[in-house]
């Protein structure tokens, strides 16, 4: 019995196949007919878009991203292309987007270079508008096959054809293709609407929320509130409105932002900063009411909002929409702002893209202006349009919409990220699957700090033409999870607040850099990514230097954080205490570990020459009280040694006094009490 199940295994084996199946695209072409071209000569309908895997498909439909050879009614067109490595070929797939049927022979060529017929068509045109077409090989090529030939013979199919990819198989297997979206993606999820308090009758859209998630703005169109357009009565345009949390943590009934930023035009916000004080809105605002391409900023002071003001972007070109030979749908611009406001992506065409609008970065300089767009790349943009940019409160995460990627309907959104400094290197796209994306144009995404949940837009089961709705996110598609810290900075003796930002260090990652913004009311605003403990170093001309840490290390924090940190003035008087000057238990050796501390003491007292201190020795209550004074005495006569023979401070400039136990600051009733009253203090006796 045993040898029979031997036998039978050995036969299996023999008969099944024991490699996945082989599929290749076409990489590069060899050779072409002809091309359709653009006033440009951009990518657009060329042949080199029919290389790689499908660009739009399951969409059949016209588009750039397909090859679309210039002969329509009569005649003939071919194009040869290539693949990574020679295979026996046994089955070919074509996507014809539109008009299919024409292909009327496919050629392979060995790696002799010989040629070989492996299909004549013999069947009637298809009567479907566009197709992913399987080819089973008719008779294979007597070797493995490295190129492929189409031959098109335009009068059996007339009109527009376009072909979007080509590749080859060594198995009889359908050749599969599938979209790259996220395979976490939990089918239960459903968008949830805001609700009658937030969404109307009409049109809500292009949702922007804050990194603490307590307020939003967004573009309602056709509101009857919204200012109406003076030279053509009765038109409505699309104003910006808002919304906050409030006291019980739900939106309040949104208000229009009012002038001077809505207009008798159509107005629209972009990105806000991370406290919501200040606004990015489309458009450049003129002095004589009309508007421009390009983008404003305004802020909120004085309980109101500034007059938008123009951002200036080097080398900026954009086709615009107020020229009226040119399709605003198609070409407006769209911006987002990471919320430090030092990096501006923005969706653009320009005289030289991959197509239709790209996506571009600029980033602040010194100046105050945006340095040139930088094209993001061929992983994002495609020969179609992309726009409808957010980026991640982690300034690594990109979500956009396009017509150039695998999807679902006529625009997608999709999320890439970052791989590294040069923003031109991406992750390829996810697509957000159909919870997300409808058979409509999807776009405009908002995500707070948390990265738990999204804004968007949708005329799905809205009340009126577009709605507000929340979805959650699974993980592959969240931005990394970050947390929302804000708070002041104060002169320990005044209470005024200091604008000023520490050198904030993550200590598992010392190479992330992090900066505070400040407000007009000096209220400070930082994201932080979750998974840390951070170090904040404050060194500032007239304060004594101050560390403090914040451990954020537990990634299911979900709650943003207020901390108020005081700087101590420096002046005579002042006492602090050394909090990282240490010794071993009953020795009064300084340790090589509280060095750092005493160097920030020597530059202090270089950078005050006239200083004199007095350093004070204190100890717990336990043992001998004769001992312990002896030692607290030894302690700071160690530091004044140190501030005089490594600092070359003078010893005149350093007195000392050892108080033992008679000074706690806490009772000595447990270790960690009695360990905050064995210290050293600096008192600063004379500026």
């Amino acid at each position: 019995m045993g040898q029979k199940l031997f036998q039978f295994i050995l036969l299996f084996l023999a008969v099944s196949p024991l490699t996945a199946q082989k599929v290749l695209w076409a990489e590069r072409v060899i050779e072409v007919s002809s091309e359709h071209t653009d006033a440009f000569y951009s990518p657009k309908f060329r042949s080199d878009q029919i290389l790689g895997t499908p660009s739009i498909y399951p969409q059949l439909v016209e588009s750039p991203c397909a090859w679309q050879p210039n002969g329509s009614d009569f005649g003939e067109d071919y194009i040869k292309v290539g693949f990574s490595e020679a295979i026996h070929v046994k089955q070919i797939a074509v996507i014809e987007n539109v008009n299919p049927g024409a292909i009327v022979r496919i050629f392979g060529y060995g790696e002799s270079g010989e040629e070989y017929l492996l299909y004549q068509n013999a069947e009637d045109r298809p009567r479907v508008k566009g197709r992913f077409w399987r080819v089973a090989v008719q008779t294979p090529a007597k070797e493995k096959v490295k190129a492929i030939k189409l031959l098109i013979y335009h009068p059996v199919a007339k009109g527009i054809k376009q072909y979007d990819a080509i590749a080859i198989s060594d198995d009889d297997a359908f050749i599969p293709f599938k979209i790259n979206e996220a395979e976490d993606f939990k089918e239960d999820i459903q968008k949830v609407s805001l609700g009658p308090t937030v969404n109307s009758a009409y049109g809500e859209v292009a949702p922007i929320i804050t990194p603490d998630g307590q307020k939003l703005f967004f573009t309602r169109l056709n509101h009857p509130e919204n200012i109406q357009d003076k030279k053509n009565k009765g038109a409505i345009r699309q104003d910006i409105w808002y919304s906050y949390k409030n006291e019980h943590h739900r939106w309040s009934v949104p208000e229009n932002l009012g002038s001077p930023i809505n207009n008798d035009l159509d107005n629209a916000a972009s990105t806000a900063s991370a406290d919501g004080s200040k606004l990015y809105i489309l458009n450049v605002y003129n002095a004589d009411g009309s508007m421009s391409e390009g983008l404003s900023k305004t802020t909120f002071r004085n309980n109101e909002w500034s007059k938008p003001a123009k951002v200036l972007i080097e080398n900026f070109q954009a086709l615009s929409q107020f020229n009226p030979n040119t399709n605003a749908n198609e070409i407006s611009t769209e911006y987002a702002i990471s919320h430090d406001e030092k990096v501006l992506i923005m969706g653009l065409k320009r005289s030289q893209t991959f197509g239709e609008k790209d996506l571009y970065v600029s980033f602040l300089q010194s100046n105050g202006s945006y340095s040139s767009p930088l094209n993001l790349g061929k992983t994002i943009n495609t020969a179609d349009n992309e726009g409808s940019p957010f980026l991640g409160a982690d300034n690594k995460t990109l979500y956009f919409n396009s017509k150039g990627h695998p999807g679902y309907g006529d625009a997608d959104i999709y999320v890439t990220r970052r791989l590294d400094d040069t923003w031109t290197n991406w992750s390829e796209p996810l697509n957000l699957g159909p919870k997300i994306n409808s058979p409509y144009w999807d776009g405009y995404f908002s995500i707070p700090a948390s990265g738990d949940f999204a804004l968007l837009s949708s005329r799905s089961d809205a009340i009126g033409e577009e709605d507000l709705f929340t979805i959650a996110l699974s993980e592959s598609i969240k931005p990394e999870p970050m947390v929302f810290m804000k708070g002041k900075i104060v002169d320990e003796v005044s209470n005024l607040p200091i604008r000023i930002s520490p050198k904030i260090i993550a200590l598992e990652d010392t190479t992330r850099n992090f900066s505070m913004e400040f407000g007009e009311d000096g209220v400070y605003s930082v994201l932080l990514p979750l998974g840390f403990h951070y170090k904040f170093e404050f060194k500032y001309q007239g304060y004594l230097y101050k560390e403090d840490s914040l451990d954020i290390s537990n990634t299911e924090l979900t709650n943003d954080i207020t901390r108020v940190f005081t700087l101590a003035p420096i002046k005579a008087g002042k006492k602090i205490t050394l909090e990282q000057v240490y010794f071993d238990q009953g020795k009064h050796e300084v340790k090589e570990s509280s060095y750092p501390e005493l160097a920030r003491i020597i530059d202090l007292m270089k950078e005050y020459p006239s200083m004199e201190v007095l350093l004070e020795g204190h100890t717990d209550n336990q043992g001998d009280f004769t001992l312990n004074v002896e030692l607290a005495q030894k302690r700071v006569d160690a530091v004044k040694e140190y501030l005089v023979k490594t600092g070359g401070i003078a010893a005149g400039r350093v007195e000392t006094k050892s108080w033992g136990p008679l000074k706690p600051i806490s009772s000595n009733v447990t270790p960690e009490l009695r360990k905050k009253n064995r210290r050293v203090e600096f008192t600063i006796i004379k500026m």
